[in-house]
């Protein structure tokens, strides 16, 4: 049976709701008889069409009203959207109106090149350049330590405002902490200036970055710009401890004076009067030298399972070292010393060697390592074994051993402060050699998380950005569970609370809190297991978005070429009349009739069934009639 069907034409509107179309002196007409001509024109196409209508910005939704508040635009989607929502529809125009500015996402030219389709746009928003100072780029750390200085790199662009002055200043707390004025040289003018601050205060602190205005300036929205950056006093504190001065202990210590995420402390055995616990890592250097020396604090670094990083050298005291349970054993053949390069571990995966690494450190000098084979335990890692002239051997140089929650290193020669030289010697400067000694470093000092209860998120996001939170709960085996409920609460700055119930994934649990306004937010979650009730608490900031202020100029030329290419025409606000009727008229937007062929089964057909039901029946008639039965 042969069905035909007819696919009325849809019309596709699109209208961009971004913020950039109400900086500009015609925000007034947008609003307000813009609207009302678009409602008009929309009205019109319904009589003989069928409509949707779309907004456009940080993402593509249905709207019958536009509030011009998103903050970025995407004009991508709108072409993902077609493609998802209305494939093999008959679609017989899109509209699409808008300024032509995307901040986001691919450029929709090559978008709509697989349309075919006719685009039809309305070139909103001026082209020509207005007076206008803004912040057009902030750079800085998201993170700085306590009494540090940091720097904040402020871009300034300055559009037709040639011979004029202003002045940017940075505020915090409401005071003025960085300023400095400005002569704009050209109509098109960038500047870039760094801005050295200084960290007096542990937390979250805003800071504020204004330009002073001039006359006639098209919008004052992108004047200033705010961020957020913390503040942290929790550097990792590294002791070296020395039997005696050697230039090893120098270079590990500006080696590590480098990095700022570590604090170094640096102090000979017998002269050391501080407590071990408030560092995170001790190097000992040629540590014991004798069976007695140092042994309280070797005994308490033990007990308490701080990470620790033996240096074995000749003073080292090889009897008393194979005692403080390193996880290698040193099975000492005779007083003497082999000259020992090193030969990286393939397959050593504690962390990662970096090329530089890679390639320099079988290049760099020897070491001096005991004359003696080695025993290692089964939870030992090497990462680089001994290369004793041309051969290369299975002895270990160094390695790293992890028992239960304590980690050990040992570097089994001295002389390392050759490698800073050698490094130096060959590339002209020591990055290989202090980024070899941070990553031992950090893999010995970093803390595995064995928590029961952990909860992640996001420390800092835009405004338009949802918080989404990830939690792990773990029962004493170390199990994931979920069946608990978790309770979590956000304050923000006023102490306003707002309280949330996690969903739970397939053994874990999540939440979408959503977008919050800009500011400083704490939260904190609790979780009752059993007996045990498990805390976890946080911060977040949400800062300011101002993408849309940035440029303000209109790309009308985008809009064209989108409407030319798909043989479409632009229009501009005051011929939007003229749009319904241009659709109308077109021979292309017509119904589409689909001719489809459709099989039924036989037993469907109720008048077959009738028939042969009839005929049954005049059969018995006649059979009865006959005699038969």
């Amino acid at each position: 049976m042969q069905i035909t069907r007819q696919q009325e034409p849809v019309i596709l509107f699109f209208q961009d709701n971004s913020q950039s179309l109400l900086i500009g002196k015609d925000s007034a007409y947008i609003k307000t008889q813009y609207i009302e001509k678009i409602k008009s024109v929309n009205r019109e196409l319904e009589r003989d069409f069928l409509v949707n209508k779309y907004g456009f910005g940080e993402q593509v939704a249905e709207k019958d009203s536009f509030t011009f508040s998103d903050r970025q635009t995407d004009m991508s989607e709108i072409f993902s959207t077609i493609e998802a929502r209305y494939s093999n529809r008959n679609i017989g125009a899109v509209i699409i109106a808008g300024d032509g500015i995307f901040n986001r996402g691919r450029n929709p030219l090559y978008m709509s090149s697989a349309a075919f389709t006719p685009i039809y746009t309305i070139a909103l928003g001026d082209t020509i350049p207005q007076r206008d100072l803004l912040i057009n780029r902030l750079r800085h750390n998201r993170i700085t330590y306590l009494n540090n200085v940091f720097p904040v790199e402020i871009t300034v662009e300055a559009r037709q405002a040639s011979g004029q002055q202003s002045r940017v200043r940075v505020i915090h707390e409401e005071n003025t902490v960085f300023e400095r004025n400005l002569t704009f040289t050209s109509d098109n003018h960038f500047e870039t200036l760094t801005a050295e601050l200084e960290a007096t205060e542990t937390g979250i602190k805003r800071y504020r970055v204004e330009i002073d205005p001039i006359e006639d300036e098209i919008t004052l929205a992108n004047n200033q710009q705010e961020f957020f950056i913390e503040v942290i006093d929790s550097r990792q504190k590294i002791l070296i401890l020395a039997n005696s001065p050697h230039p090893d202990v120098g270079a590990l210590n500006m080696a590590l004076q480098d990095n700022e995420n570590y604090e170094v402390d640096v102090s000979l055995i017998n002269e050391f009067e501080g407590q071990l616990e408030e560092y995170n890592l001790i190097i000992w250097h040629q540590v014991p030298s004798s069976p007695q020396q140092a042994q309280s604090l070797l005994s308490r670094a033990s007990r308490e399972n701080m990470a620790q990083l033996f240096i074995v050298g000749s003073q080292s005291n090889i009897a008393a070292l194979n005692r403080q349970q390193t996880g290698i054993q040193i099975n000492q053949r005779a007083a003497g010393f082999n000259d020992s390069r090193a030969d990286i571990n393939e397959t050593f995966n504690l962390f990662q060697v970096t090329p530089d690494i890679r390639n320099l450190l079988n290049q760099l000098p020897p070491l001096r390592t005991p004359f003696a084979s080695f025993n290692l335990s089964p939870g030992s890692q090497v990462f680089a074994f001994q290369r004793i002239g041309t051969v290369s051997t299975e002895y270990p140089l160094i390695a790293f051993t992890e028992s239960g929650e304590r980690k050990t290193g040992m570097i089994l020669g001295e002389g390392i402060w050759r490698w800073r030289l050698g490094n130096f010697a060959r590339e002209g400067n020591h990055n290989a050699f202090n980024d070899l000694v941070s990553r031992i470093v950090q893999y010995l000092s970093v803390v595995e998380d064995r928590s029961f209860f952990r909860l992640s998120t996001r420390n800092f996001l835009y405004e338009n950005q949802p918080v989404v939170f990830e939690a792990e709960l773990y029962n004493r085996s170390y199990e994931l569970v979920n069946e608990p409920e978790v309770n979590l609460t956000i304050i923000n700055e006023d102490g306003v609370e707002f309280d949330y119930i996690f969903g739970r994934t397939t053994n874990a649990y999540t939440l979408n809190a959503g977008v919050f306004p800009v500011g400083e937010y704490q939260y904190r979650a609790e979780v009752i297991l059993g007996q045990d009730t498990y805390n976890a608490e946080g911060f977040f900031t949400v800062s300011p978005l101002n993408i849309e202020g940035i440029n303000t100029v209109a790309n009308h030329q985008l809009l064209f070429q989108l409407a030319d290419n798909s043989g479409g025409k632009m229009f501009y606000p005051d011929q939007i009349e003229e749009l319904a009727s241009e659709i109308r008229n077109r021979d292309d937007i017509r119904p589409v009739l689909y001719s489809q062929a459709e099989y039924e089964d036989l037993i469907n057909l109720r008048w077959i069934f009738f028939l042969l039901l009839a005929l049954l029946t005049v059969e018995w008639f006649i059979r009865k009639y006959a005699g038969s039965y």
